[in-house]
């Protein structure tokens, strides 16, 4: 994660805070954004609930929806509704606890039994054992989407998830034909590609909108426009118990 304008960050950050303590809410932070974006989810929040804290608006949530294609994300941009979900959350323990009690009992009574045996010998092998028994749920599915007391603070300091490769073309300096290069690389009719690697030479020719990432134990290539699909070959991976994850 990462953000350029500190001072206002810390101000979004500070009205989020007191919104939190002012009872059993649930805060997170969205990103006002900048143009059409289908990495990242999205946060649609109601308008006529507008608060005002320390000049900053507060608005209560009315959903929050996965990664949009591309004409979705432009009519989410232009409708003025929507909010980047930038993952970021705030809340009392008492808060979110009460949340995991009435949507994720099974969580909640993990969380028990290791609140139970925290000082035991056995913490470790309890750890492993309850954490294997749950259900694999992002906190948005699990109790954002659910909950009744959810609440966005939108803020505009510079923000970027950098949780995609394409991110980093928005971070890093390009070359004279909009590539990304970091290692040893040789490129020759190369454009607007994302190439990082450590010692081995990578050679490319006639390619453009292509992510290459080499490492030690791996190699991937990818387009572009597949990027965010990346997880597919996590998946593929798992299924085939592979050493590499």
């Amino acid at each position: 994660m990462h953000w350029e304008d500190e001072e206002t960050y810390l101000g979004v950050l500070k009205t989020a805070i007191e919104k939190a303590k002012a009872g059993n809410n649930l805060v997170t932070i969205g990103i006002k954004p900048q143009h059409p974006e289908t990495g990242y989810g999205y946060i649609n929040f109601k308008k006529i609930t507008n608060e005002i804290i320390n000049n900053n608006s507060v608005h209560k949530v009315e959903r929050f929806v996965e990664k949009p294609d591309y004409d979705t994300a432009v009519k989410y941009v232009e409708s003025g509704d929507y909010l980047w979900n930038s993952g970021m959350f705030i809340w009392k323990t008492s808060a979110i606890l009460n949340a995991i009690k009435e949507y994720m009992p099974q969580l909640y009574s993990a969380l028990n039994v290791i609140k139970e045996n925290f000082d035991s010998d056995e913490i470790e092998k309890i750890l492993y054992e309850e954490y294997s028994k749950l259900e694999s749920i992002s906190i948005d599915y699990g109790i954002m989407e659910k909950a009744k007391n959810v609440y966005v603070v939108p803020g505009d300091f510079g923000w970027d998830d950098v949780g995609s490769w394409t991110s980093i073309e928005r971070l890093y300096e390009k070359d004279e034909n909009g590539n990304v290069i970091k290692g040893n690389v040789v490129s020759v009719d190369t454009k607007k590609c994302i190439i990082t690697g450590s010692d081995k030479l990578i050679a490319t020719l006639g390619i453009e909108d292509v992510i290459i990432v080499d490492t030690e134990e791996a190699l991937l290539i990818c387009s572009k426009d597949k990027s965010q699909n990346a997880k597919e070959v996590f998946k593929e991976l798992k299924e085939k118990n592979s050493e590499y994850l």
